[in-house]
């Protein structure tokens, strides 16, 4: 691979929170192998990005990469099979990487076929941005979306079901590995959103397993039951969690969990009458009100943030979602340097590979993107001003 050389860029340093004037890039074999001003290199290719500024790639926390945004993605694979689906989770790593989400993390496809795309996009067949499978989500008889679930209820089905992942993803050379379970119903399931479908037992199993497998996890979870007791269990990742009382904020913090609270989908759900069926709008109407405030105070007493969309959910619209939601996680109060470190070295840092990616630091991949004006002063920057997308040193 050749090597190039970025010069004068504004460099967007996502660990400081800083802008740094004047910066040099070097980028050799994919990886950022120099930092500084003035550097001098027989570079294969020289860049000027002088007035430019460079950011880390985007990393998208929670992806359906099968789905198209319509106002029925599930029916549509249903309707078209799992080979068109495929295709579609194909199509949409393209998109996001030409967009400039580098990375995501889809959590949750039928038949598993998210596993499929990353290892497609890892050898080289075809060209996307680079995919965390968690493959079909598991989940109880009683599940949210069972079209991309993997039903298990007892607990040796539980374990069955977790191993069996753990087999997918090493067999498939998956290096990033996380489970994803669905505890709680949702806007679009017809279950009811409040149990939480796994006892506190099964839940503590969920885990252990999955950390004894060198696995993390993720959950959907909903209703403020649900989102306790997979608190409690120490799940990695809380998905959407609309509703949690201070206390269990505070037990997130101490544990070290992240919530994904993907705000954007909700709220456009909510306004979807006549689109979607009633019972979802009214469901996501309650879901986008108990989201302003879990966000604030989540956000104020310092619990880990990450963004996630939920792209490709019904009425969602075309992936990518990411730089929508950026927008929502700034009016719903976070400042925009904390939002671009969200979907950067904070998504990295959950993922557990910021050693590889989510800042330009030497020895990191170069994942990079350049925008023609400044995202600290204008997150519209992502999609109004982008210049370039670089996937480890290689333009998209």
């Amino acid at each position: 691979m050749k090597s190039i050389l970025f010069k004068n860029a504004n460099l967007i340093d996502v660990k400081h929170r800083e802008t740094l004037q004047h910066t040099d890039v070097l980028v050799s074999d994919g990886i950022i192998s120099d930092i500084g001003s003035g550097l001098s290199a027989n570079a294969d290719e020289t860049v000027d990005a002088s007035g430019q500024f460079m950011t880390p790639g985007v990393i998208d926390m929670h992806v359906h990469s099968t789905w198209n945004g319509s106002p029925d993605p599930v029916g549509l694979d249903e309707k078209e099979g799992n080979y068109q689906a495929f295709l579609r989770s194909v199509v949409h790593a393209e998109k996001c990487l030409r967009a400039g989400v580098t990375t995501i993390r889809d959590v949750g496809s039928p038949a598993d076929l998210a596993v499929e795309t990353a290892y497609a996009v890892d050898k080289g067949y075809i060209k996307g941005c680079r995919i965390i499978p968690c493959g079909a989500a598991i989940q109880s008889i009683y599940g949210h979306v069972p079209q991309v679930g993997t039903i298990a209820d007892t607990d040796g089905e539980l374990q069955l079901a977790i191993r069996a992942k753990k087999e997918l993803f090493s067999h498939k050379q998956i290096k990033c590995q996380w489970i994803k379970i669905m505890d709680t119903g949702g806007a679009a399931g017809l279950e009811d959103v409040g149990p939480s479908m796994y006892s506190d037992e099964q839940l503590n199993l969920i885990v252990k397993e999955a950390r004894r497998l060198h696995m993390k996890t993720a959950v959907h979870a909903v209703s403020r039951e649900g989102i306790i007791a997979c608190i409690k269990a120490g799940i990695d990742t809380i998905e959407h969690g609309p509703d949690i009382p201070d206390e269990y904020l505070d037990m997130m913090k101490e544990k070290n969990l992240t919530l994904i609270p993907t705000l954007a989908i909700y709220s456009i759900l909510a306004k979807s009458h006549g689109i979607i069926p009633d019972f979802m709008v009214e469901r996501s109407e309650k879901v986008s009100e108990q989201q302003r405030d879990t966000f604030l105070r989540a956000m104020k007493k310092g619990v880990r943030i990450a963004l996630g969309t939920d792209a490709g959910s019904p009425n969602f619209g075309p992936q990518p979602s990411a730089f929508r939601e950026m927008l929502y996680m700034n009016e719903y109060g976070m400042p925009k340097e904390d939002v671009i470190a969200s979907c950067t070295l904070t998504a990295a840092q959950v993922l557990g590979i910021d050693n590889e990616i989510g800042s330009l630091e030497i020895g990191k991949q170069a994942d990079l993107l350049l925008l023609g004006e400044n995202p600290y002063e204008n997150l519209r920057a992502f999609t109004d001003s982008l210049v370039a997308v670089y996937k480890g040193g290689e333009k998209a």
